[in-house]
């Protein structure tokens, strides 16, 4: 339909036939229109990138996408627990995360609560935590891998989020308090105690179903904690593991009492939402853990936890049923603990309201 073409330098212009003013770039009026099936396409293409901008922002929210890509990510990441571990490959690619070594460390104790107390820190934003248990500072192959070694297996966080590990066994060991002091003198430490009988009690459940799980065979608790002569068998792990005062001296050799902020394990079970709020006042994050996050289970004996995005409730192994103890080898016990428990309540200048001989 274009009968004339001039070259100008680099430049090709296309000049129509008077008859054909309706179909090209005329000028009308000073005015350049375009023809209708230009403005269709441009009308058309504009719609598809909306719509395919749309889908893309759609299929972010939908897939959870925005807490891992670093396209989709306009908010801060919020780790969830069961999956964090696996999730981590894909943080790697997340712009300012790395890993860090942990600014608080659950030092114990041994079944008083640990495991619940890292689950409940985890639905903070502000914190992410290591789930499985590090025993970096109490195993000494471990502890030569140095600490280098022990930050790259930390989880992933940004520069504003804390990191916690929890090894219960760290509280009990010898070595360990100068250990931490030397990775971190200034670090935060989550410490749980718990009725030393119930305690003592619940350690050997856990021994004992360990050796079920092997086939091994199971002596009674009264067979462990008491010795030949009748007595409270002191060498007996799960007993020593009870004389609080004992360990807590050797990390105060290390850190000041308000460095270590003590938690009463009944405290936790019977009013979570109270406890965490406290933590996040030591801890010196925000508010963000709330008594709507909780809900008791009945069926399990114990609170739950419950978020916008999950719920999780403790596993089966934790809560174990207790057996029968001799009533008469219980109160050998708590008079054992007694004189002990007088010296952690001097040692902390606080007492709790353990049953005494």
């Amino acid at each position: 339909m274009y009968n004339q073409v001039r070259a100008m330098g680099s430049h090709i212009r296309y000049s129509p036939l008077p008859s054909e003013e309706q179909n090209a770039f005329s000028v009308k009026t000073g005015k350049f229109s375009l023809p209708k099936i230009t403005r269709l396409k441009c009308i058309g293409l504009v719609f598809i990138i909306l719509v395919t901008v749309g889908l893309v922002m759609m299929s972010c929210l939908r897939s959870g996408y925005f807490s891992k890509s670093a396209v989709c990510n306009t908010t801060k990441e919020k780790t969830v627990f069961d999956d964090q571990e696996s999730k981590s490959s894909d943080r790697m690619r997340i712009h300012h995360m790395k890993r860090r070594l942990p600014q608080c460390i659950i030092i114990g104790a041994r079944k008083a609560g640990t495991r619940a107390l890292l689950t409940y820190l985890n639905i903070h934003p502000d914190i992410v935590v290591k789930g499985p248990e590090m025993h970096f500072f109490d195993d000494d192959e471990s502890y030569q891998q140095s600490l280098e070694w022990y930050r790259k297996q930390m989880p992933y966080t940004y520069p504003d989020q804390l990191t916690i590990e929890k090894t219960p066994a760290y509280f009990t060991e010898e070595d360990v308090p100068e250990r931490v002091y030397r990775m971190n003198k200034t670090i935060k430490l989550l410490l749980l105690l718990r009725d030393p009988v119930e305690r003592t009690v619940s350690d050997y459940v856990q021994l004992a179903e360990g050796k079920k799980a092997r086939n091994k065979p199971i002596e009674k608790f009264e067979d462990h904690v008491i010795d030949s002569h009748g007595n409270i068998n002191r060498s007996y792990k799960a007993v020593k593991r009870s004389i609080y005062h004992k360990h807590l001296s050797r990390w105060l050799e290390f850190f000041p009492l308000n460095q270590i902020f003590i938690i009463e394990s009944q405290e936790l079970v019977a009013d979570p939402a109270s406890v965490m709020y406290d933590v996040e006042n030591f801890l010196e994050v925000s508010h963000k853990i709330k008594p709507g996050n909780f809900y008791f289970n009945k069926t399990k004996g114990f609170y739950c936890i419950q978020t916008d995005d999950q719920q999780k409730c403790l596993t089966e192994s934790k809560g174990r049923t207790h057996p029968a103890v001799d009533p008469d080898v219980i109160r050998k016990l708590r008079k054992y603990f007694t004189p002990h428990n007088r010296k952690l309540y001097k040692l902390i200048g606080h007492e709790f309201d353990w049953a005494e001989s």
